[in-house]
């Protein structure tokens, strides 16, 4: 395993000038993207109104039926005697989901290592999942690359409806289906039959898609003592109720600031992505098994398009003796964090930054400060096959991700190999047949202005049978040259999938069948450094 590190430029302003700092970006956020001001950070968590022994047990009651590895016992001790946090979070997704969140998992894991070493005192890793999200959509698909190009395979889950990804039931006979499709479809290695026994011993021992993916993480981040929580879990949610009280009597003041924050974000020439609406109540309820948006409507609190209707008061009792009904949306998800943990660090990505960057002045009215903002650390595997494809292509990470060379190389290759000569003598056939069809078509024309169509439609059967020809011909000539062009697809398909980071798209079994259940371990072994520039493992 080697690892290489270059700059690539983020793909949003807001995000080259908040990771180069710009006093533009930076008036929205409370401290600069590193670790140079934790110190002052840490001094502010002195008065944080958690309830150490409270949530330790909680965190601990949650982690159990995983198991806890000692790791993960120190680290609870630690945070019991007065740690701070680094957090990081997702949805949970099929295997994981998209390999970034393996990558938030590991950064969490080195910053608050990092931390540590800079502090002189612990800092904890935490994994907040994000389980009462009911986008399902989202939830159930995994990619796949197979004959050369990338499909999506999608679980069904229509009939779950708007239910929270922690009471979405996983049914087993069609769970197992799905997932012994996907691994058929994996090359077999030496590795195969371990990595697929890991999967489905955690399969069998969840029966919703939040534990099976609090299962796997635990799996693999065990050793390093990451933490981890669901938002949806109910003790948790029991913790939080107070909290929803004041998110329920700020609603409104919320909601004017971030609408506020957006505006000035606008004509800075930066995008949150949240497109805040003052009457927005920034909460969910459930109702009957479903997670409903809610807004406010004058003094009552409604969901859109129903009758469903709620006085402040009927909510805040909610909050008080039923808060498990109760969750959040992007812009309060990070207050609730942050009142829940001592957050040194957040550690998100670029949509997750470009949400917080509309949020100070949330966390100001709740009286609480913005923690400091990191972006996860962006890393692109290449297995081996691949790395012996570009230097056989004389190519490089940057020609294919920066660049985007392999558009261009694949016209370059066509135009080399094409049969040129045979093309230019379908050109000329269609050129003289036209030319002929102009007497036929007079012809015709002068027995009858009513054959004029029909001639006319006669030329263009012939002219499209000739350009029929021509597409046939064209694609033997590249069906003859496969290799070349297969080569270049995978290059494409492994680093650029989708013309995005394959960590936006693929999850981490393909590299672990290639690589063996050790990676991840390795991974984090690597000597990393926590900046801007994307990680280039070659494995």
């Amino acid at each position: 395993m080697k690892l290489k590190e270059k700059y690539i430029p983020p793909s949003s302003k807001l995000m080259v000038d908040y990771t180069n700092e710009e006093r533009q970006i930076m008036q929205y956020f409370s401290y600069q993207p590193s670790l140079a001001q934790a110190h002052e950070r840490l001094e502010t968590l002195k008065g944080h109104p958690v309830d150490r022994k409270k949530l330790a047990s909680i965190v601990s009651s949650y982690m159990e039926p995983f198991g806890i590895s000692d790791a993960a016992k120190q680290n609870l001790a630690h945070f019991e005697a007065g740690a701070s946090v680094v957090v990081t979070g997702q949805q949970a997704g099929l295997l994981t989901g998209p390999l970034y969140t393996v990558h938030k998992a590991i950064s969490a894991i080195l910053l608050a290592k990092e931390a540590a070493d800079k502090l002189g005192t612990p800092v904890v890793p935490v994994f907040w999942i994000a389980g009462e999200d009911h986008d399902l959509a989202e939830i159930c698909h995994i990619y796949r690359e197979t004959n050369g190009r990338i499909e999506k395979l999608n679980y069904p889950h229509a009939k779950l409806g708007k239910s929270a990804a922690s009471h979405a039931p996983l049914k087993a006979e069609e769970i197992e289906a799905f997932l012994e499709e996907y691994f058929r479809s994996l090359p077999e290695t030496a590795h195969t039959k371990e990595i697929r026994s890991i999967v489905f011993s955690h399969l069998e021992k969840t029966d919703t898609f939040t534990a099976f993916f609090a299962s796997l993480l635990n799996h693999f981040f065990d050793h390093q003592g990451l933490l981890y929580i669901d938002a949806a879990d109910k003790q948790l949610r029991d913790y939080e109720g107070r909290f929803f009280s004041k998110l329920i009597e700020n609603s409104g003041a919320i909601a004017k600031a971030v609408v506020e924050a957006e505006t000035a974000l606008e004509e800075d020439g930066y995008k949150a992505g949240i497109d805040a609406k003052e009457e927005a109540a920034h909460l969910f309820l459930t109702i009957e098994g479903e997670r409903l948006l809610l807004e406010r409507e004058g003094s009552q609190f409604v969901v859109k398009n129903t009758s469903v209707s709620f006085t402040q008061q009927q909510l805040l009792d909610i909050a008080k003796y039923e808060p498990e009904r109760l969750s959040n949306n992007v812009v309060t998800r990070p207050l609730m964090q942050d009142f829940v943990f001592p957050v040194l660090a957040f550690v998100g990505g670029p949509g997750e930054i470009a949400y917080w960057a509309a949020l100070k002045g949330a966390f100001e009215l709740m009286d609480m400060e913005m923690p400091i903002v990191m972006p996860r650390l962006s890393v692109s595997l290449i297995d081996r096959r691949t790395a012996s494809l570009m230097e056989k292509r004389h190519l490089s990470f940057e020609d294919v991700v920066v660049e985007r060379k392999v558009p261009q190389l694949r016209n370059e290759l066509y135009e080399h190999i094409r049969d040129e000569e045979t093309e230019a003598k379908i050109d000329e056939v269609k050129k003289g047949l036209t030319k002929e069809y102009e007497e036929l078509i007079s012809r015709f024309t002068a027995v009858s202005a009513g054959l004029t169509p029909l001639t006319e439609k006669n030329l263009q059967i012939h002219l499209k049978q000739l350009d029929f020809l021509k597409h046939k011909l064209q694609d033997e000539v590249a069906i003859q040259n496969s290799t070349q062009f297969n080569q270049l697809a995978a290059i494409e398909n492994a680093l650029l999938p989708e013309s995005g980071l394959q960590e936006r798209i693929y999850n981490p079994v393909p590299y672990l069948n290639q690589y063996g259940k050790g990676l991840i371990e390795d991974l984090l072994d690597l000597p990393m450094n926590y900046d801007n520039t994307h990680k280039i493992v070659i494995l």
